[in-house]
């Protein structure tokens, strides 16, 4: 019996597991979108009331095994959704429709999302479409002229160097003016922005109004860049390897590119005898520009792998980066290897837990000079001494010893053949503007290297509390540990005990606790979120530093070979910070919008009666399309209009930082001890210095060394921002409009004190600046048809910079180069950092110069200029506004087209209106050499050096074809031949055009020395700007 009826269970089963098969078939096809016909990546693909599901590959295909009967669902954010039976196809295409404008694609907010629709604040989104194909080695470089309100400069091209970015103005004197940076939730430095890949990014959200930021409190008020990486996905695992190389060409000067020939020629061309330095410094036989020494073609490489995948209830993504950028600079070189992990999975129906770990190792070797130090030497002098170089050192002199391949230098030079006589034996001193030490040597004899680890990641768990209400908890964190050496070789200076070598430890950990619930409601026509929760965060410092002497050879370039340890330093500090935020955000029937939100946070830099700060914000909006009067309208598909006003604080103060990633960097009020740096509030005590007498005898003792304020509080950002979203003829047309007013007080300020105090200045909240301007985006989609589409996007930001409030500072003068002491003046009513000085009348004569042709390219260090007052006196009445370093209008002009499977797009991208003060005028043209004048010369109480004058502040303007990018996507049928799923080829090209003003005479118009806000604009020559040319592709298995 029992046989029987396993034999039957068996016959049953296997006729069904028959007819099953039998009714089971494999459907494929490509899904698209309506509006341009172009493939869509990403689309879920689900067989409805199963587990089963998968997603469409990088063009669009999918393949999926249904059922006769069963129902596909196709879904894809922004998109209506679409459902199919499965009868008898085999292939199934399919169009989706794009929902209401796009306007449900949800966009990521602080500590959660929204409905593109239902923004009420100021958030820009840049998808990464190819943004990876462009030839950089940081993510936010990819950034330059794609949204409005956002100024990403050059500041500093080395490779791997951070650009300068600010979001709507500066807006702080002393505080930290870059945005915050977060990645997938992770609050992180702006330095991990070099470890990201940008294969990895999927996203990036700019959050630039005061509303969208204030739940981030103190954090929010310089704007917000979250970035979203890319996930795991569902159905098929993807393999994806992409890989670019381009080779960097550096923008020389032809200002600085002069030649001794060419300074013999103008001579020979103003009917002039040659003058007798010029005759010896052509007998040296070298003669070329040091910018052709130090300036190079570098390359870029990049190799990334990725691997995601999973199903309906875990998924995964797994990255390796590396890449490897040369720079332009001779010994500059930046090497990035990074992994990615993430891991989300759904335990239950209303468990959800995730993590992601991202480690990753730099390695920079750095250009280890400012370019003006090295650059400014004579074209005529060889690197290395020759047998015939040899020929005009004086045998009998101080430099007798120097055999060929000695580093050579200006003042080795001292006997030629000026009387034409055959013998090398006149004697001709002082021939150069330089007795430092060989300028290549001072370079490739010093070794200045970073060494970063840095990780960064995230474990999360979220739980289903209801249908609408879900509660998160997560800790995140990153840690940052970095070695810098500084090791000056024995023959990089003039002198062997010039040799040390200096070795800095810095380490950093960053934690956060969060614990969120939101809440999300759809009823009628009412729709209803919230969010409410705390953050918490630790940051921990450590530092120590050591520097050694007497090193007598290279050999062992460690600490431990030096003879004696000449200085020394070490500390650790840490900051604290809570937050407790709650945000309602509310629409009814999608045209009335409102959101409310408040942030109370607290931070450990402020006094024990100001730690805590209150940041309300609020927006409203109308979406005026879904009005009745518009409803049927055929011009217009979205019109939005929206208002906000928000508070925001700034607690990162920048009284201590020194950025020591980039050139010329200083701390802005720092007092020279970290500790009070970071505890303004308190009173601390120091014992340097602090010797007292005891009964005739001295005794250490201890001295205050700070003014406490324990009433110190947190800056404030207060900013109200109309704008208006569009989009006319089913968005063919689109885009936003804003202008804003952002004002920033209870800013930090050293303000005078008297003297009797034993300080000078004591740190105050008294300051005041505002930023105001309007921002444009327009986008359109030109033509668009199933073989040829055109597309298009202007940016444009105008931005106005005002001091409203310097306290008594008001008027304050100052200077940064003691050497070379050019001014900057705040006033009340005016941009922060005004370029101060005299107005240049005219040149001097060159028949009242003291030896005019000793240097080559030389130019008069001394210049008339002007008697403002006209009382025939030369004094401060005559000084005057020079200009500015802020843009005023800043722009960018982006086509796409796609032609069958060809691809093309180009973007212009410009800023005018700002000034730099370019003291490599000073250093390039020996001003510094050529001071002196004969007695014939008239006037001469109207001379002044150049570097007080506007005859170095220039105009920083330029426009720049960005990028141009070519690509190729090769079809299905070759795809199919080859075994993969997807191929693209591509070339690009970054800056081949760059245009500047006329009156600019440097390498890069954006580079500048992270200065002070109060004295910004200084450019001390600074890394070139450069052109790239790439090769890449991108392949999906």
């Amino acid at each position: 019996m029992k046989l029987k009826f396993r034999l039957t269970l068996l016959f049953v089963m296997l006729v069904n597991i028959c007819f099953y098969a039998q009714g089971t078939t494999a459907v494929t096809g490509v899904v698209s979108s309506k509006s341009d016909n172009t493939p869509l990546p990403g689309v879920t693909i689900r067989v409805l009331n199963t587990t089963r599901g998968v997603q469409t590959d990088f063009d669009g295909i999918y393949s999926i095994k249904v059922s006769l009967g069963e129902v596909l669902e196709f879904s894809y954010l922004g998109y209506a959704t679409k459902t199919i039976m499965v009868a008898n196809q085999k292939t199934i295409n399919v169009v989706l429709e794009e929902s209401a404008s796009q306007l449900d694609e949800i966009v990521v907010i602080g500590y959660g999302t929204q409905k593109k629709s239902h923004l009420t604040g100021a958030i820009s989104k840049v998808t990464n479409d190819d943004l990876d194909q462009i030839a950089v080695s940081r993510v936010d470089d990819a950034l330059i002229g794609q949204v409005s309100g956002v100024n990403i400069q050059a500041t500093d091209g080395e490779a791997g160097a951070a650009p300068t970015i600010t979001i709507r103005g500066v807006g702080s004197m002393a505080g930290d003016s870059t945005p915050l940076i977060v990645v997938d939730g992770v609050i992180v430095d702006s330095s991990f922005l070099g470890s990201l890949n940008m294969n990895n990014v999927e996203s990036f959200e700019i959050l630039k109004d005061a509303a969208s930021a204030a739940v981030f409190g103190p954090k929010g008020s310089n704007g917000i860049i979250m970035i979203t990486m890319k996930s795991g996905i569902s159905g098929k695992t993807r393999i994806n390897y992409s890989t670019f190389t381009g080779v960097k060409t550096p923008r020389k000067s032809s200002a600085y590119g002069f030649t001794t020939q060419g300074w013999a020629d103008k001579q020979t061309d103003l009917g002039l005898t040659l003058s007798p330095y010029t005759q010896a410094q052509l007998q040296i036989g070298t003669d070329r520009s040091w910018q052709d020494v130090f300036f190079e073609q570098g390359t870029i490489t990049n190799h990334a792998l990725s691997i995601r995948g999973g199903d309906d209830k875990t998924k995964f993504t797994v990255s390796l980066n590396y890449s490897n950028d040369e720079g332009v600079l001779i010994v500059d070189n930046y090497k990035k290897l990074g992994v990615r992990l993430k891991i989300d999975s759904e335990i239950s129906d209303r468990f959800k837990i995730g993590a992601n770990f991202s480690p990753s190792f730099t390695d920079r070797r750095r250009f280890s000079e400012n370019i003006h130090n090295v650059a400014r030497h004579q074209p005529w002098l060889p690197i290395y001494h020759t047998v015939e170089s040899l020929q005009y050192v004086d045998p009998n002199g101080a430099y007798a010893s120097m055999q060929v391949g000695d580093y050579a230098r200006q003042d080795h030079f001292t006997i030629f053949d000026l009387d034409g006589d055959g013998q090398i034996d006149d004697i001709l001193t002082n021939i150069g503007n330089s007795n430092n030490a060989n300028p290549y040597a001072r370079i490739i004899e010093r070794n200045r290297s970073d060494k970063k680890f840095q990780l960064f990641g995230s474990l999360y768990a979220q739980y289903k509390v209801t249908d609408d209400l879900n509660f998160k908890t997560s800790i995140a964190g990153s840690y940052s540990d970095t070695k810098r050496i500084d090791y000056m070789g024995t023959q990089a200076r003039e002198s062997v005990t010039d040799a040390y070598m200096q070795e800095i430890s810095q380490k950093e950990n960053y934690i956060i606790f969060d614990n969120f619930f939101n809440y999300d409601k759809s009823f009628g026509k009412h729709d209803v979120g919230f969010t409410a929760g705390t953050s918490l965060e630790s940051r921990n410092y450590f530092y120590s530093g050591f520097k050694g002497t007497g090193y007598t050879n290279d050999v062992v370039q460690q600490i431990t070979n030096a003879t004696a340890i000449s200085e020394f330093d070490g500390f650790e500090w840490q900051k604290r910070y809570v937050a407790f935020i709650s945000r309602v955000n509310y629409a009814f029937n999608d045209k009335y919008l409102a959101s409310l939100s408040l942030t109370r946070a607290g931070s450990s830099i402020f006094g024990s009666e100001t730690k805590y700060g209150n940041f309300p914000a609020a927006s409203v909006g109308w979406n005026i399309a879904k009005e009745e009067f518009l409803s049927n309208s055929n011009t217009v598909t979205n019109l939005k209009l929206r208002v906000s006003y928000g508070i925001t604080g700034n607690d990162r103060l920048n009284t201590g930082s020194t950025d020591a990633d980039a050139q010329g960097s200083e701390p802005t009020l720092s007092t020279g001890n970290i500790l009070v740096d970071y505890y303004p509030h308190l009173a601390l005590l120091g014992a340097a210095n602090s010797s007292y007498s005891v009964d005739g005898s001295i005794q250490a003792g201890f001295s205050p060394v700070n003014i406490a304020n324990p009433e110190l509080k947190w800056e404030r950002l207060v900013e109200i921002n109309p704008g208006l979203d569009f989009g006319l003829f089913n968005n063919k047309i689109s885009g936003s409009l804003d202008w804003y007013r952002r004002t920033s007080d209870q800013l930090l300020l050293n303000n005078p004190i008297s003297a009797t105090t034993g300080f000078t200045g004591a740190l105050v909240n008294l300051g005041e600046v505002r930023n105001e301007g309007w921002e444009l985006e327009i986008r359109t989609k030109n033509v668009s048809t199933e073989k040829f589409k055109w597309s298009s996007s202007i940016i444009a930001t105008t931005n106005k910079n005002t001091l409203v409030n310097f306290a008594d500072s008001d008027g304050q003068i100052t200077s940064l180069d003691p050497s070379r002491p050019a001014e900057w003046i705040n006033l009340e009513g005016q941009p922060i950092s005004l370029f101060y000085g005299y107005v240049v009348d005219k040149e001097l004569s060159f028949d009242d110069r003291n030896r005019p042709w000793r240097h080559v390219g030389a130019e008069a260090g001394l210049v008339y200029v002007k008697d403002l007052n006209g009382d025939g006196v030369l004094d401060g009445e005559d000084k005057t506004v020079l200009g500015n370093p802020y843009p005023e209008f800043i722009w960018s002009f982006t086509n796409d087209f796609k032609i069958g499977d060809f691809s093309f797009s180009f973007m212009f991208q410009g800023s005018h209106g700002a000034e730099v003060r370019n003291i490599a005028d000073h250093y390039l043209f020996s001003n510094n050499n050529n001071r002196t004048v004969l007695s014939t010369a008239p006037n001469q109480e109207f001379l002044v050096d150049k570097y007080f004058t506007n005859s170095i502040v220039q105009d920083a303007s330029y426009i720049a074809l960005r990028n141009v990018n070519i690509g190729y996507n090769f079809s299905q049928e070759v795809l199919d031949n080859l075994g993969i799923s997807g191929l693209n080829i591509y070339a690009t090209g970054q800056n081949l055009m760059y245009l500047t003003a006329a009156n600019y005479t440097g390498w890069n118009p954006e580079a500048l020395d992270k200065t002070s806000p109060t004295q910004y604009g200084y450019q001390r020559g600074g890394s070139p700007i450069y052109s790239t040319i790439s090769l890449g592709l991108n392949l999906d298995f």
